[in-house]
């Protein structure tokens, strides 16, 4: 059993997830984390001694709707298998939070119930404009029957 912890900076979404800046990577390791997803599209993960998932998103670029969803929903994937995955991107404050609120729609939260949760959890997180317009747009999808993360 591995004791639980607090990391400054890292903060823990649900018992699954964990949320961070790119320089939290391994803080987030220590804290648990047994999987790392890496949102950052301008430059490529690091060599780290855990797996790392790629979800290349671009802070201010529009349409990227289904990134974003891809992104959520493995998280929601790895998630529902039991692993603790920690998740960022270069300042932990839009993409990360887009994915996240992403992550807790796709649970079946509303958008408005997802983004106050990730906020609660960590104050900073602020999805940038176009980002914000893709995550209104995907919580407007019919409901899916199997939407539990």
């Amino acid at each position: 059993m591995t004791a639980e912890f607090t990391v400054a900076g890292v903060s823990t979404l649900d018992e699954h997830v964990l949320l961070g800046d790119a320089g939290l990577a391994m803080a987030m390791v220590a804290a648990g984390a047994e999987r790392l997803v890496d949102l950052r599209g301008e430059t490529r993960p690091p060599g780290l001694p855990v797996p790392i998932d790629h979800f290349p998103i671009i802070d201010l670029e529009p349409g990227q709707d289904e990134l974003i969803a891809r992104a959520a929903a493995h998280v929601a994937a790895l998630a529902r298998a039991g692993t603790r995955v920690g998740m960022y991107c270069q300042a932990g404050i839009s993409r990360t939070a887009a994915v996240a609120i992403a992550y807790l729609v796709l649970g079946g939260a509303t958008l408005d119930d997802a983004t106050a949760a990730v906020r609660r959890v960590r104050p900073q997180a602020m999805p940038a404009l176009e980002l914000r317009r893709s995550l209104e747009r995907l919580a407007a999808r019919p409901a899916r029957p199997n939407r539990q993360p």
